[in-house]
């Protein structure tokens, strides 16, 4: 089967900072990756970039031959109209990896988001939505201020965790000014912080955790992930946030946040891969934010958990393409590889690691 790589390309975001547009163009780099790992794996691939148009550049592939692999997390510039670009893929009949309209708009949607988490006694931190014209605080300081609509940690800066009236107030401003919308004021979680890799469908499956090594940050309040720290690779943010996968917890730990993080996926209902980001306090793990269509990037937390897991890059990508042919009830595909793992105790701690690959055909 023939797999078509759509990407967005962004030369300008509509809001936020100049800096994100960081974020945006590793896109680019990443389309480059996926379709030489697709083309290691036999499959013939080809890219299409998207900017303000998807219809047309679409109507020159049948999607009766071509396969989608989505890359596409933004059109026209604006990161609310992801759940489009799937519905606009369904329209035209093709299949496509990774989670549909619903659960990209839920996603996107920071409150409503925790509202199902809640509704399903997922632990998650108490949050008011506010902007500075409805600014009455229900909720005790610390807190934490994010956009209610965006993700790749756009508008997380070292400010954002607020102590006082004052603080709240500015980044209140400062969402609103920047993005257009809303911020999430969130109870801040302080304690250890996990990415949980997950694969899979009906019966997804963990990957070996990341914790984001805090070690070297001495303020409580300035251990967080801002969008320096994710994506510029010079800042001292990103420096002083080293992930370390497997991560060091002990066996109990791991179960109760693979538990967690598996029941957040799957009551968002994600499809074929993503990630949840979690925080443990006093041992209970609380869901910071589940992220379908998460980064596929070579160096990205994905594809590192994939590879302590004794997965390749290319073995990563034919698996997200197996699984979403699979969901999609596609031709020509094997089903997915089995994996099995054994457990580990070695110097990084509880881990696991392969102990054979079958490929059932």
């Amino acid at each position: 089967m023939q797999v078509l790589v759509v990407y967005n390309v962004i030369d300008q975001p509509d809001v936020g900072i100049e800096d994100e547009l960081i974020a945006e163009q590793e896109n680019t780099e990443t389309e480059k990756f996926i379709e030489s790992a697709l083309q290691q794996h036999g499959y013939r691939a080809a890219a299409q970039p998207i900017s303000t148009d998807l219809w047309q550049p679409l109507s020159q592939f049948d999607p009766r031959e071509w396969f989608v692999f989505n890359l596409c997390e933004s059109l026209c510039y604006k990161t609310y109209l992801e759940p489009y670009v799937t519905l606009v893929y369904e329209h035209l009949g093709f299949r496509y990896t990774g989670s549909g309209r619903k659960t990209l708009m839920t996603c996107l949607n920071k409150a409503r988001t925790k509202e199902i988490l809640r509704a399903h006694d997922i632990a998650t931190a108490p949050f008011q939505v506010m902007t500075p014209q409805r600014a009455e605080r229900r909720l005790d300081f610390p807190l934490f201020v994010k956009p209610v609509s965006e993700d790749a940690s756009y508008g997380i800066t070292l400010k954002s965790v607020v102590r006082d009236d004052r603080a709240l107030r500015r980044q209140l401003r400062f969402v609103w000014n920047k993005y257009h919308q809303p911020a999430l004021v969130e109870q801040f979680i302080d304690g250890r912080e996990f990415n949980v890799t997950i694969l899979g469908n009906e019966s997804p499956r963990i990957l070996p955790l990341s914790e984001i090594n805090f070690r070297h940050i001495a303020d409580p309040f300035a251990r967080i992930v801002s969008f320096r720290a994710k994506w510029v690779s010079s800042s001292e943010e990103f420096l002083k946030t080293p992930p370390t996968c497997p991560a060091q917890v002990s066996p109990t730990l791991q179960a109760r946040i693979e538990e967690v993080a598996r029941r957040a996926y799957l009551a968002l209902g994600l499809n074929d891969y993503g990630r949840v980001d979690i925080r443990v306090k006093d041992g209970v793990p609380y869901v910071l934010e589940v992220n379908p269509n998460a980064d596929l990037a070579p160096d990205a937390g994905i594809a590192r958990a994939a590879g302590v897991a004794g997965m390749s890059y290319a073995d990563l990508i034919d698996e997200v393409v197996r699984l979403a042919a699979r969901r999609n009830h596609a031709k020509g595909f094997a089903r997915p590889r089995i994996v099995a793992y054994e457990r580990k105790a070695g110097r990084a701690g509880v881990y696991s690691i392969p102990i054979n690959a079958l490929a059932i055909t």
